[in-house]
């Protein structure tokens, strides 16, 4: 595997001065303070580099793009949850929790369960979406692939095989994807004058699913909730995902972001999304 080639992105995000580098004499003495002890910081105690998880670097047409997969057993459980409850959609109370008759035709081998990882959560023309967790089923397995972006210059492959698995795998399913992953999406495919069946009518987004059941008995229907009350699964040394803009500037910077916990929190929201749908509209005597 070829070593990342980070200087688009840092190109692109203005990385590569040192903290207060080019800070005019006029600002406030509390930001000159504050930018000397992070200098002072970094320079006291210098922070290891972090690898990417192994993975290929698959080549396509368009470029090479850094691709990790991992498989399971449909028999396997996330948390108290078969993988598998996902093929016995009872499709009347998927249709009735969705609010949308279509849905009760749904089968999980239609589905595309996404999530993304940017570098920012406000949105904007400006975040890119650095990391991809897919998953899918294959026959009897559940694959889940990563897609990770260790150079600006990978992107449009990256994209490109993204609008593959959407054409594949039509319905998306996301947790607050409807109003946020697939309009970063959406931005980033225009950007580079590029097409993909993101903004579909046929988007299955969790989150409301779970609001419309449980918002009135739960403190919140935040993911973490959800997994502790449906899932049973309380993840451990997680990293938020707020953290992740962070961590991903840092590693493109100098490599010490922890952009391997990025991933393994990314791997497991796909695996909450799949057990997700399963708890929701499974149907349990199957």
């Amino acid at each position: 595997m070829v070593a990342p080639r980070r200087d688009g992105l840092r190109r692109a995000f203005r990385i590569g001065a040192k903290a207060g580098d080019g800070v005019p004499a006029s600002a406030p003495p509390a930001v000159r303070g504050f930018l000397q002890r992070r200098r002072e910081a970094f320079a006291a105690a210098p922070r290891p580099r972090v690898a990417l998880p192994a993975a290929e670097e698959l080549a396509t047409p368009h470029g090479a793009i850094w691709r990790r997969e991992l498989r399971y057993p449909l028999a396997a459980a996330h948390g108290s949850v078969r993988l598998g409850a996902c093929r016995s959609l009872v499709g009347e109370r998927l249709a009735l929790l969705a609010k949308d008759p279509a849905m009760a035709t749904l089968r999980a081998e239609q589905c595309l369960f996404l999530d993304t990882e940017t570098t920012g959560l406000a949105g904007g023309a400006g975040t890119v979406v650095f990391a991809y967790g897919l998953g899918f089923l294959r026959g009897d397995e559940l694959v889940v692939e990563q897609l990770f972006l260790r150079d600006f210059g990978e992107e449009p492959a990256m994209l490109r095989h993204l609008a593959e698995r959407l054409r594949e795998f039509p319905v998306p399913v996301t947790f607050v994807g409807k109003s946020y992953d697939r309009h970063r999406i959406a931005a980033r495919l225009a950007l580079h004058k590029l097409a993909a069946p993101v903004l579909t009518a046929r988007h299955l987004d969790l989150y409301h699913l779970v609001r419309r059941q449980f918002a009135k008995q739960w403190p919140d229907t935040r993911l973490a909730t959800v997994e502790q009350r449906l899932l049973g699964v309380h993840r451990t040394d997680d990293l938020p995902g707020s953290e992740a803009p962070a961590a991903f500037l840092d590693w493109i910077r100098d490599g010490t972001g922890p952009v391997d916990r990025v991933l393994e929190h990314n791997r497991l929201d796909v695996l909450s999304l799949v057990a997700l749908l399963g708890a929701l509209a499974g149907d349990p005597a199957a």
